[in-house]
């Protein structure tokens, strides 16, 4: 009896010591995601960010030689800092995912930065902080449409904690651009905003960027900051409102061209959202008199006192 126990108890040792010991070992978890893994959303903003930090960074250090405005320098060393931070934060991850990224700009960036390495001064100044606010538009969609849909959760933090950093570049660009003079001859355009809603908009390319619905007001100022298009589906489908920088608008001839705009660039631009605090010329959103400071749009700029709503035309758009 005595042996028939020791042999139970033997048998149960062998074949309970392998389970404790699975057990107590648990399988290592993957802490990056390998290669061929991402999923289509990622890979895409993994190699449109990249392309983006490259470029503002070679245009940075442009803007540092080839500038004539202090300011316009200034950005443009910020830009190189900035972007060589999330250019090198972004090599870590893809390195880490072994994930190879874009080693040179795509043709449309090759193109932009062609066509500034052969300007100087106020031109370079005009052109670079053209560039920097489409760039800066396209940059927020990229991060915020990750920040929202991305499915690896590196690139989608790395997203998340980069976004208000490229929102904060965009706003000084935009404020940095009224300060630099235009290097334009061509006399301030004397029609109305009024006369602007349902004219077409063409890209420097020639193509339809869309019809203009609305222009937005700086609600202390009254001047226009956006042109908002509308951009016609096919039956309905793909309708949707985009919005551009009322600056990069100019007339030629009988038609109203956005600089430096393509269809295609135009095609990625993320959908326009009014807020609460909107002032256009065709609605007002925010408190009492703010619209009435713009001074264009009748019964919005109307209320305005003293101002009269036809008596303001657009800003030389160049």
């Amino acid at each position: 009896m005595k042996r028939h126990h020791l042999l139970a108890t033997a048998a149960l040792i062998l074949f309970s010591a392998p389970a404790l010991s699975l057990a107590q070992t648990p399988t290592p978890q993957k802490t990056v995601t390998e290669k061929g893994q991402l999923s289509p959303q990622d890979m895409t903003f993994v190699e449109e960010a990249a392309i983006s930090d490259m470029y503002e960074i070679q245009a940075g250090k442009l803007a540092q030689d080839h500038a004539k405005d202090n300011g316009v320098k200034q950005f443009g060393n910020h830009m190189v800092t900035e972007h060589t931070k999330t250019s090198d934060a972004m090599k870590t991850m893809a390195q880490q995912k072994s994930v190879t990224l874009p080693t040179k700009l795509d043709s449309a960036h090759q193109q932009k930065l062609d066509k500034l390495r052969g300007l100087q001064g106020e031109q370079f100044d005009a052109a670079y902080l053209q560039d920097q606010i489409d760039g800066h538009q396209q940059a927020v969609a990229l991060f915020r449409t990750q920040a929202e849909k991305g499915q690896d959760p590196d690139l989608k933090r790395f997203a998340e904690q980069t976004l208000p950093a490229l929102e904060q570049h965009l706003r000084q660009v935009r404020d940095l651009r009224p300060n630099v003079a235009s290097t334009s001859s061509a006399p301030q355009q004397s029609t109305s905003f009024e006369s602007m809603i349902g004219e077409e908009v063409y890209g420097e390319d020639g193509g339809q960027l869309g019809e203009v619905a609305d222009i937005i007001l700086d609600a202390q100022t009254g001047d226009a900051t956006q042109v908002i298009l509308d951009r016609g589906g096919i039956l309905g489908i793909g309708d949707k409102q985009i919005a551009l920088d009322f600056s990069l608008l100019e007339v030629d001839g009988d038609r109203i061209v956005a600089r430096q705009v393509t269809e295609e660039q135009v095609n990625a631009m993320p959908e326009f959202q009014y807020g609460d605090n909107t002032v256009s010329l065709g609605q007002r959103s925010g408190s009492g008199g703010n619209a009435g400071q713009g001074n264009a749009g009748q019964g919005n700029a109307g209320q305005g006192a003293g101002n009269s709503p036809d008596s303001t035309p657009p800003r030389n758009p160049q």
